[in-house]
Order: structure tokens, then C-alpha cells, then sequence
């Protein structure tokens, strides 16, 4: 439990140090603290701020006590059977998406929110290129690197698996808002839900990443997609 704190208060740190460099270079306003729409560059900054705990860590913990692999200790590996697995799972976890989104426009009048606002709308063929792999590659890579790699086994290791998948899904959840608005509580919701998905895949493949990442890419690709074509 020890690794899945200091993975989380190494993400916190980077935070931190993306949110003062979006300040020094303007992206962040300073009397509301809103952020403005980010070009492919900061985006980078933002995302990439919080990987040494989500990766670095993990490579940390795995050097300090555990096989020197991130595919043993992990399951960072990737099969061919993972993708269809993982489109199977990704068109789940965007059915629920969908289905929040209808619930969330029925009771409010409003479109559903999104926590997307700040990436490029557009950022033009390259930097939409970069944009994807830094949204739906790396990223996926990296979070279920630790939240199903490193915090769903170590949860499950200590209070069982059930509160793993949980406090795994609830996490991750938590940590795509900045606010715990309403609209705030609606994304941790889903997005929860979308990590309640990516450990079953895990589950299922016995403890591998690869179809979740898999998954993981196919939600993120969506939303990048919906966002350039809008």
C-alpha cells in the first residue's frame, strides 16, 4: 500500500509543477484559476507532469522489491487476443458513457460535462496525430500501469478484491476532475465505472494490462475524435 501512496503524491507533485508552468506561461487564468484551451505543447506538459508517479514509481517499486519487470510484477504486456478484448470492453465503457450522458441530459436540460475542455479543438493534422498518442497511447498506458498494475493488486492484496476493484475504479474516478461539483461527481462517476471495466478485462486475462490499455485507448480515442470532428 506504501507504492500506491507515494505513486499518488509523486502524481500530486507533478501537478503541481504542470499547474506552475501553465501559470508562468498564461494557459491558467489568474483570478478564476480556469483554464484556457491548451495548445498540443502544454497538453504534453500537463499529462506527462503526473507519469513519474503513475510509471515512475511503479519502475521504482518494481527495481526495489519486486522481479526487476514491470511484465511480471504488472502485467504490462500486450497480445494480440487483448484487442479484441479490449475493443469488446472499450464499446462497453462507451455504452455507459452514453448512457450516463442521455440520464445526466433527461434530469438537467444540459449536455453531459466533460473533463476535455482544455485540449485543442483544433490543433491541425500533426499536432492531432501528437495529440492522440499522448491521449490515447501513452496515457492509457500509464494510468493502468498504475491503477490496475500497481493500486488493484495492492488494494486486493491487503482488504480483498472486491474493495480493489472499488477503491481502483473510485481513484481513478477522482483524479479526471478538479472540482467536486455536480458536474464534477457525474465525471468520477463514469469514469469510475469506465475503470470498474478496465479490471474486469484485467481480471479475465489473468492479471494482464493489455487488454484494458487496449480499452483504455479505444474510450480516449473517442473522445479525442468527437473533439476534433466538433
Amino acid at each position: 500500500m506504501g507504492d500506491v501512496v507515494y505513486g499518488l503524491l509523486l502524481w500530486v507533485t507533478g501537478g503541481i509543477l504542470a499547474t506552475i508552468a501553465l501559470f508562468v506561461f498564461g494557459a491558467i487564468d489568474v483570478q478564476d484559476g480556469s483554464i484556457d484551451e491548451l495548445g498540443v505543447g502544454m497538453v504534453a506538459v500537463a499529462l506527462s507532469a503526473g507519469w513519474m508517479g503513475f510509471v515512475g514509481w511503479p519502475i521504482v517499486a518494481t527495481m526495489r522489491k519486486g522481479q526487476r519487470s514491470l511484465v511480471k510484477d504488472f502485467g504490462l504486456d500486450i497480445r494480440w487476443i487483448d484487442v479484441a478484448w479490449g475493443l469488446l470492453g472499450g464499446v462497453g465503457a462507451i455504452a455507459v458513457s452514453v448512457a450516463g450522458g442521455v440520464l445526466w441530459t433527461v434530469v438537467s436540460g444540459d449536455d453531459p460535462p466533460s473533463n476535455g475542455d482544455f485540449l485543442p479543438s483544433s490543433p491541425g493534422l500533426v499536432g492531432g496525430f501528437v495529440l492522440w498518442v499522448l491521449v490515447a497511447v501513452l496515457t492509457p498506458i500509464a494510468e493502468e500501469l498504475f491503477f490496475r498494475g500497481l493500486m488493484l493488486r495492492a488494494v486486493a492484496r491487503r482488504f480483498g478484491l472486491p474493495i480493489g476493484i472499488a477503491a481502483s475504479s473510485i481513484v481513478f474516478g477522482m483524479f479526471h476532475v478538479s472540482a467536486l461539483t455536480f458536474s464534477g461527481l457525474f465525471i468520477v462517476v463514469v469514469t469510475g465505472a469506465y475503470g470498474a471495466v478496465f479490471a474486469l478485462l484485467v481480471l479475465r486475462a489473468n492479471g494482464r494490462l493489455g487488454p484494458a490499455i487496449v480499452a483504455h485507448s479505444v474510450v480516449n480515442t473517442i473522445g479525442v475524435l468527437a473533439l476534433l470532428l466538433t
